[in-house]
């Protein structure tokens, strides 16, 4: 029989095997503690004297004892059955025991698959709860995310639109405060002047101010009405760039006025360059046939001229100039005024000062049919092999072409790969590149260039 050690959930530390082999062993030690109790002689175990025993007393002694104790002789008998039945009741037990070990055992084995299944199958059941919970709770985030993300694309778009009317009202706004503007400085200078006839200007000449002759030009190829001005404002705002982008473009040109003094800015429209070069410490005027656009200067404390370029270079004594600034000027010009222009130029310069003529770029395709065919007030376009030929002519000297404003990489047409190891597709591939090369050069060439020279 099986110990209180052995009963399930203690703690014995013993395989199965180990406690059937100690069980059988203490079953065996029992029999054999029987077989020994029941060799024991006991009082009844006497036997009567026979033929050979001994004589005398002993003999007498003994014969008087077997008939004098029969409850010795029912003891001996009671002995040796209680033995038997001890042995016989240990043997049909052993398979019984084992039996029920066995069972034990199984059940045991049973209650462990039992557990370990159940375990299984909790945590299968576990992580299926979680994927359906996660999958309810993803889809029901996507959904959120997706209706998000459609009133937030609709918010941007309402946004966009807001944001459209109101750079709208705000050029709407900015164009009335400049006709404002204007139609009060025009009213105060008509004002000013003398009411005789011969005072006014006629309808489609040239402007009191211009100079007459070929300064005439100037003014045709700007919005020459004063109460037209202030839309040649506006459209530089709008195309030609911010004030700030301007600046940053113009900056590296105070280089070549650093040790200058008394530059003109001829043609200086809302006066980016002549703020960098009062910045350097560099004196400086301008001049602008605009009036929008002088009384922006000159609201900044802008030293300039409202008036015919050519008319004010002729009044300046010869010499009088330190260096010239022009940036999109010259193709605002008729051909005989420029030529005028350069001319005059070289005389009001000291010697070793500079002249900078920039203007846009039409070897560039794309400069040509973007920037100079949106301006109305464009006259001629000008190549800069011609610009560079005419500064030259006109007596200047180290005449230098220098390219500007470059087409960022990412908007270029894209080369194709070299082609590898294969002689066909490498030789296709250089002869497309060729191409791609030529077709940047002409349509994506830099977008301006500034012809740089010296007086000598």
């Amino acid at each position: 029989m099986s110990s209180p050690s052995d009963a399930p959930g203690s703690d014995t530390g013993r395989e199965q095997p180990d406690r059937q082999r100690e069980y059988h062993e203490a079953l065996d030690a029992l029999v054999e503690a029987l077989r020994q109790l029941a060799s024991t002689p006991f009082a009844g175990d006497f036997q009567p004297p026979g033929p050979g025993a001994a004589r005398g007393w002993r003999r007498r002694l003994s014969a008087l004892a077997w008939r004098r104790m029969p409850l010795l002789r029912q003891q001996r008998a009671f002995n040796a059955a209680l033995v038997e039945a001890l042995a016989r009741f240990a043997r049909e037990l052993t398979p019984y025991v084992d039996a029920r070990d066995r069972e034990l055992s199984e059940t045991i084995t049973r209650v462990a698959e039992n557990e370990a299944a159940a375990r299984q199958q909790l945590a299968q059941d576990a992580s299926a709860a979680r994927q359906e919970l996660a999958a309810t709770f993803s889809g029901a985030l996507g959904g959120a995310a997706d209706e998000m993300l459609k009133r937030w694309e609709s918010m941007a778009a309402g946004e966009q639109r807001l944001q459209a009317r109101v750079d709208e009202i705000g050029q709407a706004a900015a164009a009335w405060r400049q006709v404002t503007g204007a139609l009060q400085r025009e009213l105060e200078r008509l004002q000013a002047q003398p009411a005789s006839p011969a005072a006014q200007p006629e309808a489609g000449g040239a402007r009191p101010d211009s100079g007459g002759g070929a300064a005439g030009a100037e003014a045709g190829a700007q919005l020459a009405a004063p109460r037209d001005s202030f839309k040649y404002v506006g459209f530089e705002d709008r195309f030609r760039g911010a004030a700030v982008d301007i600046r940053a473009r113009y900056a590296d040109y105070a280089s070549q006025f650093e040790d200058a003094a008394d530059v003109l800015d001829a043609g200086c429209g809302r006066g980016e360059f002549l703020e960098i070069l009062r910045e350097r410490g560099i004196t400086a005027s301008g001049v602008d046939v605009n009036p929008e656009m002088v009384a922006q200067c000159r609201e900044r404390d802008l030293q300039v001229t409202e008036g015919d370029l050519l008319a004010h270079l002729a009044a300046l004594p010869d010499g009088a100039l330190g260096g010239l600034f022009a940036a999109q000027v010259v193709e605002h010009l008729e051909p005989a005024y420029l030529l005028r222009f350069i001319d005059t130029a070289f005389l009001k310069l000291r010697p070793g000062s500079r002249i900078v003529l920039e203007t846009i770029n039409v070897a560039s395709w794309s400069a040509f049919f973007q920037s100079y065919v949106r301006d109305i007030t464009h006259v001629r376009p000008l190549h800069p092999e011609t610009l560079a030929y005419l500064v030259g002519a006109g007596g200047f000297r180290n005449v230098a072409v220098h390219y500007r404003s470059p087409i960022p990489p990412e908007h270029l047409l894209a080369r194709a790969p070299d082609g590898g190891a294969d002689e066909r597709v490498a030789a296709l591939a250089a002869a497309f590149n060729r191409n791609v090369d030529e077709l940047n050069r002409l349509l994506f060439a830099d977008q301006d260039y500034a012809v740089i020279a010296e007086r000598g």
